[in-house]
């Protein structure tokens, strides 16, 4: 007998319904005869379903009595890139221990599971979070966090960021009447021309839902760039002879990451 078909016959794995990162329900994927979808079929990537051969590294090394961990760190990320919860991961863990080994997951075994899970899942949360998908502009949580490193530079190297730092912020002044929609496409050509003055690695983010913000070196030729991103902003669509109007200025950075976080959540208020 094949060890998948032994594993089926003593516990079927296979749960109701498949769960996302964040452990909501996904949709329930039909349920299929053995001609049509082989035990161990997966779906595409990014449509509901379990790819329930992951788990077969650890079948494996624990029929040989070989080193579960590598094993369980294979099957930890896999699950986490497959939208599988920590919950059903490891409740399809223990599931397999007790089908094969008559008791529960060894400890080194789940953890091994669980933190590449972990890392995974932070990885892809990373990836959503570090910009917005419609202006471009970094995400206010990826703007904290470069606030937060260059607080930590500074204070190994002893200097001072709010005096080696600051932000640009913009505030388009649009129009009463102005819909979210012409709102966003502000946004967005403001995005454009701050591109164009800060290009030298700055960190362009969305503060909020009407401001833009560049954290910038203090360069001695900062006042010009700060003039010539207002004057480009102001003249940007070619469409309408009425200026875009809008507020630019230098924001100073306090002496500590904690009131700079306070700074960006008065930015980011409406």
């Amino acid at each position: 007998m094949s060890l998948f078909a032994d594993i089926r016959k003593r516990f079927d794995l296979r749960p109701h319904k498949s769960l996302n990162l964040a452990g909501s329900p996904a949709r329930n994927r039909p349920e299929a005869s053995s001609s049509e979808q082989p035990w161990g079929w997966r779906e595409p990537h990014g449509t509901a379903g379990t790819d329930h051969s992951a788990y077969l590294a650890i079948a494996e090394a624990l029929r040989d009595g070989a080193d579960v961990v590598p094993a369980s760190d294979e099957v930890g990320r896999r699950l986490a890139a497959d939208g599988v919860s920590l919950v059903e991961a490891l409740d399809g863990l223990s599931a397999l221990y007790r089908a094969i080994a008559g008791g529960e997951p060894a400890f080194d075994a789940v953890r091994a599971l669980s933190s590449s899970w972990a890392e995974a899942s932070l990885v892809y949360l990373h990836s959503l979070s570090c910009e917005d998908p419609l202006t471009g502009l970094s995400s206010l949580a990826h703007l904290r966090s470069r606030l937060g490193e260059l607080y930590r530079e500074a204070e190994l190297r002893g200097t001072s960021v709010s005096q080696s730092h600051a932000l640009v912020v913009v505030e388009p002044l649009n129009p009463p009447g102005t819909s979210p929609f012409d709102r966003e496409l502000r946004l967005v050509d403001v995005a454009e021309c701050l591109r164009i003055v800060f290009c030298g690695g700055d960190v362009l983010g969305r503060v909020g839902s009407h401001r833009a913000a560049a954290l910038v070196g203090r360069e001695p030729n900062l006042p010009e760039q700060v003039a010539t991103a207002r004057a480009l902003i102001t003249q940007w669509r070619l469409d309408t002879d009425v200026p875009q109007l809008a507020r630019v200025w230098i924001e100073g950075l306090p002496n500590t990451d904690a009131m700079a976080g306070r700074v960006l959540d008065e930015l980011a208020r409406p």
